[in-house]
């Protein structure tokens, strides 16, 4: 039996009303646990087939390589949205695992891959619906309506989504619940379209510390891994050059999780073939001086990962390795070298402009909920009194 033979649970319930789902598009939604994994999974590459670009984040191939290493540890259930009986939007809907709000445990939805206790997690960003962006906020007002109907829930996760996406839906979020948080990136294709040198496009006092940095270093050989095997060669690089970093800070390090570890394992063989996923490392002569991850969305480099030797006096072995592979991604032809959430003072300097991610829940209303709000506002409270009394001091 197929996917499309199961009975579909048509939505007529929305949130806090009973009323059909009536859209211009004529949606029904039906909502599969993981038994049907094989037939939802055919499902999706069958949606996937009817788009131009694919989010990587929502990609088959991201989608079930997650599926395949952490869905024994996360419960998971897909979303098909079909008019006319015919498939044309998908979600993985996900149960997170050791989720907190504050000291408070909750328990949590997700949409895509997410949901991991926080030593595991892929910690996805520029996550995506696979739904055409014309029926989303059908789907989405769909999809909220279905899920409704689980009553276990406290708080349904929107994470790392493209802000002006996330925020086109309209969704219930409460002022707590929303973090919209800058994405930094360098303009690639603004400056080839501008006939300039990479260089250029950093600042005064970043040009004249990337130049001394280069002249110091000497030659240096960058490599952008063209095959499984040398992509295999710089990840275990990059592993050892990361791991050793966070252990001497004190902090595990994000491949101390032998799951997270084997997952990129696996995304090495599928998406460096592919051109999703770039491995890229720094020499100086035996020497390596910093390795990066990259993955390829809509011709978008996302810095997900990388490693670099200490500091030695001045030197900055991990802005040279960002600059060369910033170097290289040009080269390549891609539009821009995005360092994701977060706005350290290195993304600032390596980076010409921002976007915004948003983190964002949607919360049912909970005794936890508002008694940690009360506190919180209370320990705000008593900042501004305390801050207050210093200033008069």
């Amino acid at each position: 039996m197929t996917l499309l033979d199961c009975s579909h649970q048509t939505i007529d319930t929305l949130i806090n009303a009973s009323t059909t789902l009536e859209t211009a598009q004529t949606l029904s939604l039906a909502q599969y646990d993981s038994s049907q994994r094989a037939a939802c999974l055919e499902v999706w590459k069958t949606v996937e087939a009817q788009f131009s670009e694919v989010p990587l984040m929502c990609s088959h191939v991201w989608t079930s390589t997650w599926i395949e290493y952490f869905g024994d540890l996360i419960p998971y259930s897909f979303v098909v949205a079909t008019k006319d009986n015919v498939p044309c939007g998908v979600c993985l809907v996900t149960e997170g695992v050791a989720q907190f709000d504050g000291p408070l445990s909750v328990n949590t939805l997700h949409l895509g891959t997410a949901g991991e206790p926080a030593s595991d997690s892929a910690c996805v960003e520029y996550n995506a619906l696979l739904v055409p962006t014309e029926i989303q906020s059908d789907f989405m007002q769909g999809l909220m309506g279905l899920l409704e109907r689980n009553k276990t829930w406290d708080a349904i996760h929107f994470d790392g989504f493209a802000s002006d996406e996330l925020e086109a839906w309209n969704l219930p979020v409460s002022e707590e619940g929303f973090r919209k948080i800058e994405s930094r990136y360098f303009d690639l294709k603004l400056i080839r379209e501008e006939e300039r040198e990479v260089i250029s496009g950093f600042g005064y006092s970043t040009r004249k510390n990337l130049r001394k940095n280069m002249k110091s270093y000497g030659d240096l050989n960058g490599q952008w891994a063209e095959s499984v095997a040398e992509a295999e060669d710089i990840f275990a690089d990059l592993v050892e050059l990361h791991q050793v970093r966070w252990q001497k800070e004190g902090e595990p390090g994000s491949y101390a999780s032998q799951r997270f570890t084997d997952f990129h394992k696996a995304l090495i063989q599928k998406l460096v073939p592919s051109g999703q996923m770039g491995l890229f490392r720094v020499k100086l002569g035996n020497d390596i001086i910093g390795c990066v991850q990259v993955l390829i969305d809509r011709n978008r480099v996302l810095c997900y990962q990388g490693g670099s030797a200490e500091y030695q006096g001045k030197l900055s072995p991990g802005v040279i390795a960002d600059y060369l592979c910033i170097e290289e991604c040009f080269r390549r032809g891609f539009d821009a070298y995005d360092f994701l959430a977060g706005n350290s003072h290195h993304k600032q300097k390596m980076s010409t402009h921002h976007s915004y991610l948003t983190w964002a829940q949607v919360k049912r209303p909970r005794w936890k909920f508002t008694a940690l709000n009360t506190l919180r506002k209370i320990k705000q409270t008593m900042q501004l009194i305390q801050k207050s009394n210093t200033d008069e001091e």
